[in-house]
């Protein structure tokens, strides 16, 4: 094993980035430590497929949740924020052996930005994100029949107009930063000493941002998830069909997607230099692994 790390080392030190579509795809580059690696210049194809199951599980359990219980009061507001919290716990230890990075596109889209996720990876991760959110929505269109879907539309976000897309839009940002920083912070930082209570750590900010979130837009502060549900349910077309998800879809992804790169800018400014270094290894991905 040893042997395999010194030649890998070699090879990645004579290595070049690759160019645009001259990536080749392996389904696992593995590594001497048990973990999944990534080569540079190499997709990894097990954990972009980790990255579809994830978000698959996630859908069910969080926008499976608002379809069971709604999200029309206080009360039920604050199942659903606890459901999309622990159900951020239970898909990370459940995937915590594979190459996860985190099934939530504007965290994957920091970590690029921040040089802790190569671009390719980057693509593949948030690609495999929307299929496994499109087949976690496709199971709750089978198991909430239109009539006992208490949305409307499978839990999509829809922006109330008292709001409107200006403050929602402002509200996906801020959220999504404060989640990316405390990913940064507990599972990308090479200070952090949290260990396996990062998981809980950032579960506590899902639930965070969805008790502020929910009755602005629903809380999205990640982009993929929200494009299943709001696909399936439109294509659906059940006569209780509540709509939105698709005209408001925009703003779940430009809003997170800011608030991603806005939390590298924080972390580049305000975290001391000494430690504001990301937890990259030489082949450019997280030493510790991110978290859904």
């Amino acid at each position: 094993c040893r042997l395999r790390a010194q030649a890998r080392g070699s090879q990645r030190s004579s290595h070049k980035a690759p160019a645009a579509g001259m990536v080749p795809l392996r389904w696992e580059v593995a590594s001497c430590d048990g973990g999944s690696g990534n080569r540079r210049g190499v997709v990894d194809i097990k954990a972009a497929v980790a990255e579809a199951v994830a978000m698959a599980f996630f859908v069910v359990i969080g926008c499976g949740t608002t379809c069971g219980y709604g999200r029309g009061d206080g009360e039920t507001r604050s199942c659903v924020a606890l459901a999309f919290g622990s159900g951020t716990v239970a898909v990370a230890l459940a995937f915590k052996q594979l190459p996860c990075q985190c099934a939530n596109g504007a965290v994957t889209f920091s970590l690029f930005l921040g040089g802790a996720l190569p671009w390719y990876q980057c693509v593949a991760n948030l690609v495999m994100q929307m299929v496994g959110s499109l087949v976690g929505a496709v199971v709750l269109a089978a198991v909430f029949p239109c009539e006992l879907d208490m949305t409307g539309n499978l839990g999509s976000n829809v922006i109330d107009p008292q709001f409107g897309a200006g403050r929602a839009l402002l509200a996906e940002m801020i959220g999504t930063c404060l989640l990316s920083m405390v990913v940064w912070e507990v599972a990308g930082s090479p200070t952090s000493c949290l260990g396996p209570n990062a998981r809980p750590s950032i579960g506590f900010a899902v639930v965070i941002v969805h008790l502020l979130m929910l009755p602005i837009d629903g809380c999205s502060v990640n982009p993929t998830r929200s494009f299943g549900p709001a696909i399936v349910a439109h294509v659906r077309g059940c006569s209780n069909y509540a709509t939105g998800g698709l005209q408001d879809l925009w703003v779940m992804w430009v809003g997170p997607m800011t608030g991603g790169a806005v939390a590298v800018l924080m972390r580049m400014y305000l975290v001391p230099k000494a430690f504001a270094g990301t937890a990259a290894g030489s082949d450019g991905m997280l030493v510790q692994q991110s978290l859904p």
